[in-house]
């Protein structure tokens, strides 16, 4: 059964405003109804990036490093879509099966040092505070007060490490709104946290009994760190240096009209139909590029690329000075 999250207390803002004229609603009505899909890509797509592994320790091994560099940028993109399924399991639209999506979602959460409840946790206040300061996916970028050298500081570690520093920060910030989450739900929080150590003390005994060092680094902690950076630019370009009302005003959403773009954004299950996402959380996920067109016909402000390296453009600039949320502008 999905954990659902809920808020308590000075911390429990009311849902971030964007609602759109009850015929665009109407309209995206039979979205929420379709069924969920993917179990078998689910499984294709974990054997592949075991082959992957396989792959780069071997060709290392073999001194082959081109082709290792060439794996571990296909290992990277693999984990990146991984922590997009890690974001359905969130929502509980990983499988039709309620338990196998949560199973799933574990699995997936203790690989990436962010178990699922954590991830949720946060991911919810990244929903129902979206850009504002209780938004603790883009701490200390929505806080007016924060001085600008922190800013930079975390936002270039985030960058350079985030593949250890983000799951780090969501352990971290859950922690700190303990008193906020109800009892059933620190239970689960707790069990999440031990099969996280468990698991990863379990390893780096194996590891280092096996003398497996070289391989657990060339095989994981090096596509690790470059999909943490990939899980960063793509964080920052969807929000970084947005400061509008709502959703559709802090997000950028890319539409791809090609037939690799859209290939591209299908194999990371259309996380780049973002506001879409944000404002119809429980649309499966194949129709948000459908989704996406409907809705914006109602916001012709909307801020849309036909790419991401348009996207990236249009944030970068901000990452000398990162920020956002409505509150930078009072």
């Amino acid at each position: 059964m999905t954990v659902e999250f809920h808020v308590t207390g000075a911390h429990a803002d009311t849902r971030v405003p964007g609602a759109h004229s009850p015929s665009v609603a109407e309209r995206l009505r039979p979205f929420h109804e379709l069924p969920i899909r993917g179990e078998w890509g689910n499984a294709i797509a974990a054997l592949t990036h075991a082959a992957l592994f396989v792959g780069a320790v071997w060709s290392w091994s073999a001194g082959w490093w081109p082709v290792t560099v060439i794996l571990w940028c296909l290992i990277a993109w693999m984990n990146h879509a991984a922590l997009t399924r890690l974001h359905e399991a969130a929502h509980g639209m990983l499988s039709r099966l309620g338990w196998l999506s949560e199973a799933q979602g574990i699995v997936i959460g203790t690989l990436a040092l962010t178990p699922l409840s954590v991830y949720r946790y946060v991911h919810a206040r990244h929903h129902a505070c979206l850009g504002r300061p209780h938004d603790p996916e883009f701490w200390p970028y929505n806080l007016p007060g924060s001085p600008r050298w922190l800013r930079l500081t975390y936002a270039w570690a985030e960058l350079l490490v985030g593949w250890a520093l983000t799951p780090a920060l969501y352990s971290v910030r859950t922690a700190a709104a303990w008193k906020h989450i109800a009892r059933r739900q620190r239970t689960r929080l707790a069990w999440e946290w031990l099969l996280l150590a468990a698991f990863w003390i379990g390893v780096v005994w194996a590891v280092d009994a096996l003398g497996w060092w070289e391989w657990f680094l060339v095989g994981f902690i090096a596509p690790a760190w470059l999909a943490g950076t990939m899980q960063t630019i793509r964080k920052f370009t969807e929000h970084l240096g947005m400061f509008g009302e709502g959703i559709i005003a802090m997000t950028r959403t890319v539409i791809y009209s090609g037939r690799c773009g859209k290939a591209a954004s299908s194999s990371q299950r259309h996380v780049e139909h973002h506001a879409t996402h944000h404002r119809y959380a429980r649309i499966p996920y194949y129709v948000l590029p459908e989704a996406t067109d409907i809705m914006y016909e109602d916001a012709p402000g909307g801020r849309t690329f036909p790419n991401h390296w348009r996207a990236m453009l249009d944030m970068l600039p901000h990452l000398l000075d990162p920020r956002l949320g409505a509150q930078w502008k009072n």
